[in-house]
């Protein structure tokens, strides 16, 4: 199969690029830069995420386009997290010479599809060529009614806290993923990958692609915006412990979440036992999971159940805001208090 050293940079381009367009992108893909034309009385959002090779992922564990998807996602749920509708993208892709041309087109084109399924497209990028690890960097465009952003800053103690998902989902799966590599000796690089180890038991499967090929809350977010029942957002993708401390940190407020509200989940229990670890470390703890964080005005719990309904998105009230400010508790059945653990996801701390 032909690589990039082969077609070389220019052919590269025009192989990734043909075929892009809309009419809302006036210059696309092979000019210096893009423009694009945006809607009067609208915001523009912006946001970027990047996967880097060794670092959110081993070759082994995902094929091309399963790559470009989840590059995709994790951008897609920081618009969800702002209310924003998503418009255009931006790649910049830093591959070896020996990278098969035919790889990188199948991880544009898993990449595109999961734009378009939520409105967007790619409108440009860059491609560099790189000696060690390669890196695949997003950045994603979207608008939003003037002054109808959701941010962390605006809860109110009394507001109500809601929660997609099942928080802990993709830690869990990253835990026995990783735990089963090392019981094989390697790194994931050999023998195969996550879901063949990992899923000697098949009811692993929700956990490894939780994990793996996370979906964006963007259709629920849109769908909920005009309700004007949220006052403040954020996506989980540091950890729902990590992710509810920047909110509350941003709102000055603090948070009691209710253990009788969150969301039942047996999966997630029976992947605790097997790793000997408490279930409520994997729930709180470091996880990027891209759910939804929201602070609810309590008069419209209604209508954002009636959302979740209609777009088939698993929510649950799990706790309420305190003017206690930074305070974050877990609160037990019999009414006991104990402190959250805000710890999450660190780049410089920790991997992976």
């Amino acid at each position: 199969m032909p690589t990039l050293r082969d077609v070389g940079e220019l052919e590269a381009i025009r192989l990734l690029t043909r075929g892009a367009g809309r009419a809302d992108v006036i210059v696309g893909p092979g000019d210096d830069a893009a423009v694009l034309r945006c809607d009067p009385g609208e915001d523009l959002v912006a946001t970027t995420d990047a996967l880097v090779e060794g670092r959110h992922f081993l070759p082994a564990w995902l094929a091309p386009a399963e790559r470009g998807a989840r590059l995709a996602a994790v951008n897609l749920s920081d618009l969800a997290a702002m209310a924003a509708r998503p418009r255009w993208a931006l790649l910049s892709v830093g591959a070896r010479a020996e990278h098969e041309m035919d790889a990188l087109l199948e991880f544009q084109s898993g990449l595109a599809a999961s734009l378009a399924t939520e409105g967007a497209v790619v409108a440009g990028g860059n491609l560099a060529a790189v000696r060690g690890d390669e890196w695949w960097s997003l950045t994603l465009l979207g608008s939003v009614a003037r002054g109808r952003a959701w941010t962390r800053a605006g809860a109110r103690p009394g507001d109500l806290l809601a929660l997609t998902g099942r928080p802990g989902r993709a830690g869990a799966g990253l835990a026995l993923a990783t735990r089963d590599a090392r019981a094989a000796g390697d790194d994931g690089r050999r023998g195969g990958t996550p879901d063949a180890r990992a899923a000697g038991d098949e009811a692993w499967r929700p956990l490894l692609d939780a994990w793996l090929r996370p979906r964006a809350r963007v259709a629920f977010a849109l769908a909920l915006a005009p309700a004007g029942a949220v006052k403040a957002a954020i996506d989980v993708s540091d950890g729902l412990a990590c992710d509810l401390a920047r909110l509350c940190d941003a709102s000055t407020v603090g948070c009691d979440v209710d253990e009788r509200h969150l969301p039942a989940d047996p999966l997630l229990e029976r992947a605790a036992a097997t790793l000997g670890i408490p279930a409520a470390t994997l729930r709180f703890g470091p996880s990027d999971d891209y759910e939804l964080l929201l602070a609810i005005e309590p008069g419209r719990r209604d209508a954002c159940e009636r959302v979740a309904r209609e777009t088939e998105t698993p929510l649950a009230f799990v706790g309420r805001f305190t003017s206690r400010r930074g305070e974050l508790s877990l609160v037990a059945e019999d009414g006991a208090r104990s402190p959250i653990d805000p710890r999450g996801f660190d780049h410089f701390a920790g991997g992976r």
